[in-house]
C-alpha cells in the first residue's frame, strides 16, 4: 500500500510539473491585425498630408484639407479605443517583468493599457493641434516638419509595439 501511495504522489508531482512547464505567461495583449492595418493606412495618409503641406500653406486653403484631418483624427481615435479595449494580462509574470524594469530604471508596463494606446492618443492630439493651427494661420514648412517629426515618433512607437505582438 505504501509503495502504491508513493508512486501515486510521484505521478501527481510529474503531472503538476508538466502542466507548469506548458503554461506560458502572457505579458502583453493579443495581436490584432485590424489595429496594425489601421496604423499602416493612417501612416500612409498622414505622410501624404505632410507631403502636401511641405510647401507653405495658407489658412484660406484649409477647407480643402479639413476632411483629411478629420478622417485621420477619427481613425486614430477609433484605433486607440480598439487598443484600449484589449485586456491586459496580469499575474506573477507581469509583476516580475515590472520589477525587472524598475531595477533597470526603465518605465514599467502599465496595468491597464498597451503603449500603442498612449501613442495613438498622442498622434490624435498632434494632428488636432496641427489642424487647429492650419485653420487659424496656415502652416510654415518648419511647423510642418515639427508636426511630422512628432507624429513619426508616435507612429513608430505604436507600429513597433503592435508588430511585436504578432510573434
Amino acid at each position: 500500500m505504501n509503495m502504491v501511495f508513493r508512486n501515486w504522489r510521484i505521478l501527481l508531482a510529474l503531472l503538476a510539473l508538466l502542466l507548469a512547464a506548458g503554461c506560458a505567461t502572457q505579458l502583453a495583449p493579443a495581436y490584432d491585425k485590424a489595429i496594425v492595418d489601421g496604423l499602416r493606412s493612417s501612416n500612409r495618409e498622414a505622410m501624404i498630408l505632410f507631403a502636401t503641406l511641405s510647401a507653405e500653406s495658407e489658412s484660406k486653403s484649409y477647407p480643402a484639407r479639413a476632411a483629411t484631418y478629420n478622417q485621420l483624427i477619427g481613425t486614430l481615435d477609433a484605433l486607440e479605443m480598439q487598443s484600449r479595449a484589449r485586456p491586459m494580462p496580469k499575474g506573477p509574470g507581469h509583476e516580475a517583468a515590472n520589477k525587472l524594469l524598475e531595477k533597470r530604471g526603465l518605465p514599467v508596463v502599465g496595468d491597464d493599457e498597451a503603449p500603442s494606446a498612449t501613442a495613438l492618443n498622442r498622434m490624435s492630439a498632434t494632428l488636432s493641434k496641427m489642424r487647429d493651427t492650419d485653420r487659424k494661420q496656415g502652416l510654415s514648412p518648419t511647423e510642418v516638419q515639427a508636426f511630422k517629426g512628432q507624429m513619426s515618433i508616435y507612429m513608430d512607437q505604436a507600429m513597433t509595439y503592435e508588430a511585436f505582438l504578432q510573434r
